[in-house]
C-alpha cells in the first residue's frame, strides 16, 4: 500500500511538472520586445470575465486588428491542445494584453502565455518572466511609455 502511494504522489509530481511552463527572465523591456514580436494582437483591455474562458472589452488595439469590441481568450489552441504556459487573467481590471490568436468552431479566440508580458496597468500583479529591482511607480512608468512607444508605431 505504501509503495502504491509513494507511487502515485511520484507520477502526479511528475504530471504537474510535465505541464508546468518554465519562464527565462527577462528585464522589462526585453519581456515587451519579446512579447511584441510573439503576439498577433496587442490591446489595452477591460477584463469583464474571469477565467478560462475571459473575456476582454478592448479600449484601444496596440497591434493587429480586431472586429469587435469584446474578445474571447482560451487556454487551448485550436486543435485543442493545453501547452502549459497558456494562461487567463483571474482579476478583473485594464491590462495590457499580448495576444495569440487561434479559431474554434469557425470564431476568433485569444491565448495568452504566462511567459510573456501581459499584464495589469496598476501592477497589481507582475508578469512571471520579469526580472527587476525596479519600485512599482517606476515599472509602471515603464508600461506607460512603452505604450506610447506603441501608439507611435501604429501610426
Amino acid at each position: 500500500m505504501k509503495t502504491t502511494i509513494t507511487t502515485l504522489i511520484l507520477l502526479l509530481t511528475i504530471s504537474i511538472k510535465s505541464l508546468a511552463c518554465e519562464c527565462p527572465e527577462y528585464e522589462l523591456k526585453e519581456l515587451d520586445n519579446e512579447s511584441y514580436e510573439w503576439s498577433d494582437l496587442v490591446v489595452i483591455g477591460n477584463v469583464i470575465k474571469t477565467g478560462t474562458n475571459y473575456q476582454i472589452e478592448v479600449t484601444e488595439t496596440l497591434k493587429g486588428k480586431i472586429e469587435t469590441e469584446i474578445i474571447y481568450g482560451t487556454i487551448t489552441t485550436e486543435d485543442g491542445v493545453f501547452d502549459g504556459s497558456s494562461f487567463f487573467p483571474d482579476n478583473k481590471g485594464e491590462y495590457l494584453f499580448y495576444l495569440k490568436r487561434t479559431m474554434k468552431n469557425e470564431k476568433a479566440f485569444y491565448l495568452y502565455s504566462q511567459c510573456l508580458g501581459t499584464r495589469p496597468l496598476n501592477l497589481e500583479s507582475y508578469p512571471i518572466p520579469l526580472r527587476t529591482d525596479k519600485s512599482k511607480p517606476e515599472l509602471i512608468a515603464e508600461t506607460e511609455s512603452w505604450i506610447d512607444e506603441l501608439r507611435k508605431r501604429k501610426k
